[in-house]
Formats: structure tokens, sequence, C-alpha cells
């Protein structure tokens, strides 16, 4: 049966379902814990269907159930009567499928004040946007920080509300996670999604650049592709990367000073390509940069403490022998 098509009310009905939220049955119990883990987007049909159980078992008296089940046995009947086939015996329904009768009944019965009663509190959204070379820290309710990078936007709720923390980063941003085992914290970006219990790592996430990676300077953080083809497990000063259009990550280890530079206004070039040096400049100042030289081929390394633009423009032509001419916020390479 495919329960990803399943919403509350079909959760609510379904037996083995009500098997394991009343925990009498070890099999159920085991399938749908392991089903939920590997199935997060449910959750919210799965805490409203626990609500309607809930409500079911505190207000479902006996005289309620007693006549749930004849009217149950009634509609049987009349089925039965309709047929020309020997009506067959039934047997004596276990006390969860009576509750799972019971609870189709309510639903139908009572569907319009549960859907009253059961709507989601809205969560209240943040968006919050840096600018061209500017740097913030964000600390969420939790307590957990992020120093978000310039030309950066995190997506993330005013309150959690729920048994898990989720926040969406375009660009990047250097993560401090406070600890909490019952609700781990997720970073959604474009390619990659990292879940943490507690830890800092840094997500570089920008939509023009060549990869996306995922940096962690200490604790563990599991890393998996947006589709969920593939997912790891990095360890302290392990990098994850996800180039172009690859449907792989890629693991290596990487520097922590490097890596983090951003934070105090420092700009690393490591044998970097044309495309790797015009997405940070864009991404830092807001400068666009374009390559008449006639060399695709660039392999260039340089470091820049809170340096003006035109200052490592300039060092880039000294080094590579060409010139340039800007125009407003582009800058064009000659040979």
């Amino acid at each position: 049966m495919n329960f990803n098509l399943h919403n509350a009310e079909d959760f609510a009905a379904d037996e083995s379902f009500i098997a394991y939220y009343l925990q009498t049955d070890a099999q159920a119990i085991a399938f749908w814990e392991n089903w939920i883990s590997l199935n997060p987007e449910k959750l919210d049909e799965i805490y409203k269907a626990e609500l309607i159980l809930a409500k079911l078992h505190l207000q479902l008296g006996e005289p309620e159930l007693s006549d749930a089940f004849n009217k149950f046995d009634s509609f049987l009947a009349t089925s039965e009567n309709k047929t020309e086939v020997e009506p067959v015996k039934r047997k004596k329904l276990f006390n969860y499928t009576k509750l799972a009768v019971a609870a189709s009944l309510l639903i139908i019965s009572m569907l319009g004040v549960y859907l009253l009663q059961l709507k989601p509190i809205p969560q209240e959204y943040i968006s919050y946007h840096n600018d061209y070379g500017k740097t913030s820290t964000i600390t969420l309710e939790d307590g957990s920080k992020i120093t978000l990078n310039s030309n950066s936007t995190l997506k993330y709720p005013k309150q959690f509300v729920s048994d898990k923390r989720e926040v969406e980063l375009e660009g990047e941003g250097f993560f401090e996670i406070s600890k909490d085992k019952s609700r781990p914290f997720t970073v959604k970006t474009n390619k990659l999604n990292t879940t943490v219990l507690g830890t800092k790592f840094n997500v570089s996430a920008y939509r023009n650049a060549a990869h996306v990676s995922v940096a962690l300077v200490e604790g563990s953080v599991a890393v998996e592709l947006s589709d969920k083809t593939q997912k790891i497990t990095l360890k302290p000063t392990e990098i994850a990367t996800v180039s172009g259009n690859s449907k792989q990550i890629g693991k290596a280890t990487f520097s922590t000073e490097k890596v983090t530079a951003w934070q105090k206004g420092t700009l690393i070039f490591e044998n970097a390509s044309f495309e790797d040096i015009a997405s940070k400049i864009y991404n830092a100042y807001g400068i666009t940069i374009i390559n008449k030289t006639g060399n695709n081929n660039w392999k260039y390394s340089g470091s820049f403490d809170k340096t003006d633009y035109i200052s490592i423009i300039q060092n880039i032509c000294f080094a590579k022998r060409i010139n340039y001419k800007i125009n407003n916020n582009t800058i064009t390479l000659n040979p």
C-alpha cells in the first residue's frame, strides 16, 4: 500500500497505524517508526492522525463505541441482504479493528468539526537577506546562531513549533546549532540538505557558484542530495561537495581557516578558475566580471583581507598580464 498518498484521516482509520499508536503490536510499531523516519514530509499528517486518535480515545465512551459498532453491523447486514451470496460468518473484531471502524464513522460524522480543531498552527517565517559586502549574525529562538555571508538569504520560522527545526539557505552561512536530540536541525539548499543535532558547520550554496558545499568544523552531520538519492556522514575537517549538474556527493578534507575566512572579511582564491573568481567577487561586491582574454583555463591563487574589489582586480590582472575596463558595475578583462 502506498501510504505516501494517505492523509490524517486515512492514517487514523488504518488498523496497523492504530496498533502502532496504542503500542499493542510490536510489528506495527517497528514498521511505523521506520516508515515515519523515512518520510519526514508526512509528519504533519501523522501528527494530525494522532490527535484524531487521542480525541477519539478520550471522548468516545462505551455507549458511543457500541452505537458505532451497531451502525457498522447494520451496514454489513444491509449489504449482505442485497446480495445473493450466502452470508459468511464474520469473526469477532479485535479491539484495534473496532477502534478503526469507530474512528472512520466518527471522522465522517464530525469531519467539519475536526478540520477546524485540527487546523495546524500557522508558522510565521522570516526571510533575511544580506546585501553585497555585508555579513550579519542571526540568533534563532532555540539559541542557534547563523553568521550569514554577503548576497545570502536565510528563511527560518519565527518559532519552531514541531519536532524538527528547518531553515532554508541561498548563499553562504556558518551555523552554530544548539543541541536538541529531540529536534534535528536541517539546512535546506537547492542541491543539498544537511541535518544535525548540534554542531558547527559551513554551508556554501550560491546559485551562481560552480558547486555547493558543506564543511564540518565540529560534531557530526548527515548530508543528503535534495532528491534523496545519496546520503553521507561527515567528520570534522571533512567537506561534502556537489559540482554542476552532478548527482554525486564528493568528500575531501579542508582547512577550517580558509573555509571560514569570509567571516573576517578575507577573500581567498586557491587555484581558482575564472568562474570561481567571478562568482566570489560578484557575491562579495555585486560586481560582474566578463572574460574576453581568450584564456578560459585559469588557475589563480591569492588572499585579500578586507580589500576593495579594484585592488583585487588589479592584482589578478598583474599576475595574468592582462588589462581591465570598468563600466558601472561591470569589469571586462582584455588581453
